[in-house]
């Protein structure tokens, strides 16, 4: 193996730009370089000499002479195969940062779940330490601009700025090289095979199609349902096309194009500066209530916007202006008088509704319903449990829906984006120190068609603290798909269990299948098969030994589906607490909704995080 020349040698001024955490993209390379000076007993003019200075002497950036390797990488939703592709930590993986939030809850998990094939040619892997490291003057002086604004909430907002412009984190260590990637929707039931050494033969034949070249090099043909996306980095493609693999290793050793190709460890941006900088970055965080964001839902918009949270005062009401095809406006009242919006289409809303919060009352949760192109539809819930109407239009062609959740949290703002036409894009800004106490955290799991009538059997559920699934009726057509779907839920009221239909979605025609769930019963996965367009057969299964239900429905469909209820972040399993959907004579598609494992006697309270530790009767807001 020929080494490489001396003359490219990787600097280390290439990891010296931040890098913002983007909520639907993942890391996103700041323009802005971070770092001014990289301090070291020899600077770089010693270090590239042929001395006892050698890089691949030093302890910083050590060699691996074009060391081939294969990853892959199983992932629960786009968010984390956004960072797997490339080359990041997994969102759980990073460090916290003094600005750091609670999690909101993740994005849908397609069927079969996602995963990244990376091939790896390693030439160098490169490591820093903060105290080595000079920040740019500039950087400090905006931070330090920043920290001398009036009062905490506007300097959190200036340093969010900051921030938002230089990146809030940095890579201490990376591997350096080139790298091939793969990443997509695996087929259900799927996993990825190891790669054989044939997949790396100089005389296999070159390739017109690149898509098609990676599928090949990385063996991944018919393993993915779905390719999210395909990636080079390092090197020419064309002549990885023309040439073949090794001709283009090969030239990647003898060039000046090298990339990151793996980052193993970052650090927050605010670890380069001074201690005392850093000291009262994390006072500012710590003595503050703290808000978080979900993440971004809808199309990229033409014009952006930020509800007015600074004063941190509760939500009065959310104005609501809608047409039977989409949203068109919002503006929020503070309590106090303080109006943020409308934004959207002014002035020329087809329909006007104010949703209105009492005294106490906040909003938890947000359905959203997206098109490539602008927001559909949306709904909201209260702590108390209350839920608006679905806004805007309850029946046609959508993507999957969006669970926003700031799990119990309070809801304090949106931002997003619009057009002259209405809102394309949402983001709920939650407060991390007002929660509905007892709240059951949520994930979701999605299957099914774009199309049909929307509904949310969360309104029928009664308490959302101890209800569970207590009964399903099924109905089966002869057309070989599932005809109809009815929930019964049982919450417990005064200590008591009380039966609560939710409405049959689908047709009232068919053959009729009906299950009962035993006391303390609860439903703990679903499988089934689609058709792309539809739900074909369902069947449930529970926390007790070989309980399942039947199979609902006809076993027709080219797709099968299988979701197990994930795990809480103490490790616990969810159970499924209710479902939404879609249907049109049939049952067109299902999100499942898992819970927390409730209580059937524990009673709902509402209180503050902070203070005391005691639960009061209303919420305490930060003025």
């Amino acid at each position: 193996m020929v080494e490489p020349d001396k003359t490219y040698i990787p600097h280390p001024r290439s990891l010296f730009c931040g890098f913002t955490l983007d909520s639907n993209d993942g890391p996103v390379r700041s323009g802005r370089q971070a770092i001014q000076k990289f301090y070291r007993e020899h600077d770089w003019g010693d270090v590239s000499r042929d001395d006892s200075g050698n890089p691949k002497d030093s302890d910083y950036i050590k060699q691996i002479p074009g060391t081939t390797i294969v990853e892959d990488e199983y992932l629960q939703n786009q968010l984390e195969a956004h960072h797997s592709h490339l080359g990041w930590p997994l969102p759980a993986r990073l460090p916290v940062t003094p600005w750091g939030a609670p999690n909101a809850t993740p994005q849908v998990i397609e069927s079969g779940g996602c995963a990244t094939r990376r091939m790896l040619v390693q030439m160098w892997s490169i490591t820093l330490r903060a105290d080595e490291l000079a920040p740019e003057n500039r950087f400090v002086s905006e931070v330090e601009r920043a920290l001398t604004c009036p009062d905490d909430t506007s300097r959190i907002r200036a340093l969010e700025e900051v921030l938002a412009s230089w990146g809030e984190v940095i890579p201490m260590a990376v591997i350096v090289g080139s790298a091939i990637t793969a990443t997509g929707v695996l087929a259900p039931d799927t996993k990825l095979e190891p790669t054989s050494s044939s997949s790396y033969s100089p005389n296999q034949s070159t390739f017109s199609d690149l898509s098609n070249f990676i599928d090949t090099r990385l063996q991944i043909q018919g393993k993915f349902e779905r390719i999210l996306k395909y990636h080079i980095t390092g090197g020419r493609p064309d002549i990885l096309l023309r040439e073949g693999l090794d001709a283009w290793i090969e030239s990647v050793k003898n060039t000046q194009a090298w990339e990151i190709i793996k980052v193993t460890s970052v650090i927050p941006i605010t670890d380069i500066l001074d201690s005392t900088i850093q000291q009262r970055i994390k006072a500012l965080y710590a003595n503050r209530s703290m808000i978080f964001r979900s993440p971004l839902v809808g199309a990229l918009p033409q014009s952006k916007f930020k509800t007015e949270v600074n004063a941190l005062r509760p939500i009065q009401q959310i104005e609501v202006g809608f047409s039977d095809g989409r949203i068109q406006s919002l503006s929020i009242r503070y309590v106090g008088g303080l109006v943020s919006g409308p934004y959207g289409c002014l002035g020329d809303a087809t329909r006007l509704n104010k949703f209105n919060l009492a005294r106490g009352e906040f909003i938890t949760d947000i359905f959203i319903w997206p098109t490539d192109y602008f927001i559909v539809s949306f709904q909201l819930v209260k702590n108390t449990g209350h839920v608006s109407p679905i806004y805007g239009a309850t029946r046609g062609i959508t993507q999957p829906p969006h669970l926003l959740s700031g799990n119990g949290k309070a809801l304090v703002g949106l931002s997003g984006g619009y057009d002259a036409t209405g809102i394309t894009q949402l983001q709920a800004i939650w407060h991390s120190d007002l929660e509905a106490i007892n709240y059951r955290r949520t994930q979701t799991s999605f299957i099914g068609g774009p199309d049909g009538d929307f509904w949310n059997d969360l309104k029928f559920i009664g308490d959302r603290h101890t209800a569970r699934i207590s009964e399903i009726i099924a109905r089966s057509a002869g057309a070989g798909y599932l005809a109809g779907l009815q929930i019964t839920y049982t919450p417990h009221i005064g200590g008591y269990p009380v039966r609560h239909e939710a409405p049959i979605h689908g047709t009232e025609d068919g053959q009729v299948t009906t299950w009962t769930l035993e006391d303390g019963e609860h439903i703990t996965g679903v499988r089934g098969r689609h058709d792309g367009t539809s739900i074909c057969e369902l069947q449930f299964m529970t926390d007790r030994p070989n309980r399942v239900s039947p199979a609902f429905g006809k076993p027709d469909g080219d797709f099968s589906f299988s979701f197990a209820a994930p795990d809480n972040q103490e490790g616990k399993n969810m159970v499924l607490q209710y479902m939404l959907g879609k249907s049109a004579e049939r049952v067109n598609s299902i999100m499942f909704v898992w819970a927390e494992l409730g209580s059937s006697n524990e009673r709902i309270q509402i209180g503050t995080t902070s203070g005391s530790g005691g639960a009061s009767d209303e919420p305490v807001w930060f003025q």
